[in-house]
């Protein structure tokens, strides 16, 4: 037996199998245009501690693509000290996943399509209301008892 107790989940997390999308997601997303510089981008990364912000179009602020660090980090060593618009270097096709959807289909979904953070969307409206990351599910992971 340890000599610490497991403690109690956070919250009263659910564990996964119960889990949907909205028990896991951090709301709110964090955003660039996509006219905006490479080093914009990455200071709102860094200022907000995001690992992944969502370009949006400049005409009219509509999700446009995603970049994430790794993403970041690649573009800067790839074009050196070149700033490049942020619509040079993102990823274009936005991984989505409902809010109400099984967290553990949103694990799959995460590992079928190689990536680290999905874009949450309300399921009546559509309009992205938050991010996943896998870093969200291990929480559940480690904390979900109910």
């Amino acid at each position: 037996m340890s000599e610490h107790p497991v403690p109690n989940g956070s919250y009263r997390q659910p564990r996964l199998e119960h889990a949907r999308v909205s028990d896991a997601m951090r709301h709110g997303i964090f955003s660039c245009s996509a006219d905006a510089s490479l080093r914009e981008a990455a200071r709102t990364m860094a200022t907000q501690h995001v690992h992944m912000i969502v370009a949006t179009s400049p005409a009219d602020g509509t999700p446009v693509g995603s970049l994430s660090d790794s993403a970041l980090l690649a573009a800067l060593l790839d074009r050196g000290v070149e700033d490049p618009p942020l619509a040079d270097v993102v990823e274009p096709e936005l991984d989505t996943i409902s809010s109400g959807a099984p967290l553990g289909a949103a694990a799959e979904l995460m590992r079928t399509r190689g990536t680290n953070h999905l874009l949450v969307r309300d399921p009546h409206s559509g309009r992205p209301v938050g991010v996943l990351s896998t870093l969200d599910i291990a929480g559940v992971l480690a904390w979900g008892e109910a």
